[in-house]
């Protein structure tokens, strides 16, 4: 995964954005995928366990280390939407115990990349757009092909419709920019699929996440959605929880019957099972 393509310091102020409808409102398009923005931030979250004395640390003593008040704040209030449950009430996620545990690098960047393609514009396109292009073939993705897929979905959505084209193009650029960070993608105009491995450890992360949904059962889990974001199908992901340490999660298929064995009660003790 590559260093994050942060927004330059001198942008203009947020637009307000049309809320009516949000599930697919754009927000990527002013901001950046924060890697090492929201580790830092995060585990600074866990430290002070307090919304309060993290934004005062990021504004007043300016951990970020970037140069303008307006910078800091943006940063902080996108992080804040992306993976806080609460700024009223401490609540330590999944996520942050992963990151406060000292885990692999690549390890923490998957996991990290689940949780920030939750968002529902980011777990739209790539689950709509970017894993069929990715399942067909296509060697390449440009910024306008994301932008021609946009303006052809924009009318379904309130957050989408009244968009300037500008700003369009922008989500489609940043998102592209995102999903390079990240290491679905690689290459600058043209982005290309990357070769990846995802390690074991992100698997068993995100079928534990699934779990506290309710979703434990091994055609559920197969079968669910999410795992397109990493862009794996159903045949990918028997496979890895087949080849996945039993340390983690069993699986077994024995003719029409599967089985899938959580190890741990919950998704911490898997974390402080690494």
């Amino acid at each position: 995964m590559t260093a994050d393509d942060s927004p330059k310091e001198t942008e203009d102020p947020e637009p307000e954005t049309d809320e009516s409808n949000p599930e697919l409102e754009p927000k990527i398009a002013h901001h950046g995928a924060y890697l090492d923005e929201t580790k830092l931030l995060l585990r600074t979250y866990v430290e002070c366990e307090s919304y309060d004395e993290l934004r005062e640390r990021v504004v007043e003593e300016n951990v970020l280390n970037k140069n303008t008040d307006y910078y800091r704040k943006s940063v902080l209030r996108e992080i804040t939407r992306r993976y806080l449950t609460s700024k009223e009430t401490y609540e330590q996620t999944s996520l942050m115990r992963l990151l406060t545990a000292d885990s692999d690098d690549a390890v923490e960047n998957w996991c990290l990349y689940y949780e920030f393609a939750q968002d529902p514009f980011i777990s739209h396109v790539t689950q709509a757009y970017l894993y069929p292009e990715f399942e067909r073939g296509t060697l390449t993705v440009q910024t306008e092909d994301i932008v021609t897929y946009l303006e052809s979905i924009k009318d379904q959505y309130d957050g989408l419709r009244e968009k300037t084209d500008t700003t369009i193009e922008e989500a489609a650029s940043k998102y592209l920019a995102a999903m390079k960070n990240f290491g679905l993608l690689e290459g600058t105009q043209r982005k290309e699929f990357a070769i990846t491995y995802i390690p074991d450890e992100a698997i068993a992360y995100i079928v534990y996440r699934l779990a506290e949904q309710g979703i434990t059962t091994p055609r559920d889990v197969i079968e669910h959605e999410d795992w397109k974001l990493l862009l794996l199908d159903e045949s990918d992901v028997r496979r890895r929880l087949r080849d996945i340490t039993p340390a983690y999660v069993n699986y077994e298929k024995r003719g029409s019957t599967e089985q899938l064995t959580h190890k741990f009660e919950s998704t911490e003790e898997l974390i402080n099972g690494f």
